[in-house]
């Protein structure tokens, strides 16, 4: 089976304060800028191979149909240089100062993600759900990074898990 993979340069990634129940709420949608992503990371949204489901009229027969159910899509990256108040809500934990506190804890993150493009263009999953982790590289050129796992759900009454404007 082909793959087809597709690049695009993310300027920036935002956060919806709600979810986007209907293709009319994109355009009064409230966005929050979050965290960049590291410049040689990538952001993949990738759709799951189907489930197949081959219908016999007897064990022994050839299939006589065919039916296949969708994956769904998944958005995985890393967030960096996220800020306190962004830490606290994305992968729980309590803001003490100028410090962090974090526990084992994980924290389940829904909300409408839209990944805007370099050339005006965007990618908005109406509905995501999912975590973000807490990587720590520790050095002289340490970073803390925060991979994210996200998974598209389509909105009550919506039947629509992705939007992709490629722009110009």
């Amino acid at each position: 089976m082909e793959k087809l993979r597709v690049k695009c340069v993310v300027d920036g990634i935002d956060f919806a304060a709600e979810i986007i129940a209907k293709e009319a709420d994109i355009a009064t949608a409230a966005w929050e800028e979050q965290a960049l992503t590291l410049r040689d990371d990538v952001v993949e949204i990738v759709e799951g191979d189907p489930e197949e489901d081959e219908v016999f009229s007897h064990e022994e027969d050839a299939p006589v149909d065919y039916d296949i159910t969708g994956a769904g899509v998944a958005v995985t990256g890393s967030f960096i240089e996220s800020t306190l108040d962004q830490l606290v809500a994305t992968i729980g934990g309590v803001k003490s100062g100028t410090a962090f506190q974090k526990s084992a804890k994980k924290i389940m993150v829904e909300t409408a993600i839209r990944f805007r493009l370099k050339n005006g263009g965007h990618i908005i999953i109406p509905r995501a759900r999912g975590y973000v982790l807490l990587n720590l590289g520790v050095g002289r050129s340490g970073r803390a990074k925060f991979p994210f796992k996200f998974k598209a759900l389509a909105p009550s009454g919506w039947d629509c898990d992705i939007i992709i404007d490629m722009g110009e």
